[in-house]
C-alpha cells in the first residue's frame, strides 16, 4: 500500500514543530540555570529568580550583590519590561535602572531577541512561579500548533490573547462554525470553561451552547489532572489581558 505523501510531510512538519519548541525552552532553561535557581529559592552563582516579578532589586536574602551600591534613590521592582532589558543588554541596563553610568554587575550580556527572548521570558514567568518547565514546554507546542497567545493574529483556531474574560466567539477577524449554535447570549471564558473545553470540546460546545447538535473545529484533547493543570497554567500566563511588556 502506498504512503500519502501529503500526510508524511504534515506528520514531518507538527513533529519538527514540536521538536523545536520542546529545544527552544530547553534552551532557555539551561542558559539560565547555569547561573540561576527558580523554584528552591537557593542562590548559585547568581541570586534565585524563584518570584522574581513584583520583587524590589538587589532584595533577594542571602545573596551579594554587585549593583546596589551603584543605585541612586530606591531600587527599581522587576517588571517584564525591566526582565527583558536586562536580558538583552545587563550592562546597559543597570546604568539605566540605577540611573549611575558607572554602574556594573556581574550579569553577562545575554542579547537575547525576538522569538528566544520571548521564550526566555516565558519560562522564567513559568519557572519562577515553582512549577515545573519540561511538560509546559509541551503544552506550549500543544496549544501553538493552532492559536497565537502574544500577538494578536489568528492561525487554525483564533488567538487566545487575553482569553480568559473574553466573550465566546468574538476575537475580531476569526470566522467561528460554532457560533451559529448559540443560543441566547455567548458565554464567557473562565478557568472552568477552559477546563470542560480543553477536556472534551464537543461536549462541552452542546453543554455551553444548549444545543445537542453544535459542532466545533477544536478535536478533543481529552487532558486531565496534572496535564490539564499545565495547560490552563501556561493559557493563564501566556494569554495574560496586560501587555507582555508590562
Amino acid at each position: 500500500m502506498g504512503v500519502n505523501r501529503s500526510i508524511v510531510t504534515v506528520v514531518l512538519v507538527l513533529a519538527s514543530v514540536m521538536v523545536w519548541g520542546s529545544l527552544a525552552y530547553a534552551g532557555a532553561e539551561q542558559r539560565c540555570m547555569m547561573c540561576h535557581d527558580f523554584t528552591t529559592g537557593k542562590n548559585k552563582i547568581g541570586p534565585s529568580l524563584k518570584g522574581i516579578l513584583g520583587r524590589v532589586a538587589g532584595t533577594y536574602p542571602g545573596y551579594k550583590y554587585t549593583f546596589t551600591k551603584y543605585i541612586k534613590g530606591k531600587p527599581w521592582v522587576w517588571t517584564v519590561a525591566r526582565l527583558r532589558k536586562w536580558d538583552r543588554d545587563s550592562a546597559t541596563a543597570v546604568k539605566e535602572f540605577t540611573g549611575n553610568p558607572n554602574a556594573k554587575t556581574k550579569m553577562p550580556i545575554q542579547a537575547f531577541t525576538g522569538l528566544e527572548e520571548d521564550n526566555v521570558i516565558t519560562y522564567i514567568k513559568m519557572a519562577s512561579s515553582g512549577q515545573p518547565i519540561s511538560d509546559r514546554a509541551f503544552a506550549s507546542v500543544s496549544c501553538r500548533m493552532c492559536h497565537d497567545f502574544t500577538t494578536g493574529k489568528n492561525k487554525i483556531g483564533p488567538s487566545l490573547k487575553g482569553v480568559l474574560g473574553r466573550v465566546a466567539g468574538t476575537y475580531p477577524g476569526y470566522k467561528y462554525t460554532f457560533t451559529k449554535y448559540i443560543k441566547g447570549k455567548p458565554w464567557v471564558w473562565t478557568e472552568k470553561r477552559l477546563r470542560e473545553w480543553d477536556n472534551n470540546s464537543e461536549r462541552a460546545l452542546k453543554k455551553f451552547t444548549g444545543n445537542p447538535n453544535a459542532k466545533t473545529l477544536m478535536p478533543a484533547q481529552h487532558r486531565a489532572g496534572a496535564a490539564e493543570d499545565q495547560i490552563i497554567s501556561f493559557i493563564k500566563i501566556t494569554s495574560e489581558i496586560p501587555n507582555k511588556n508590562k
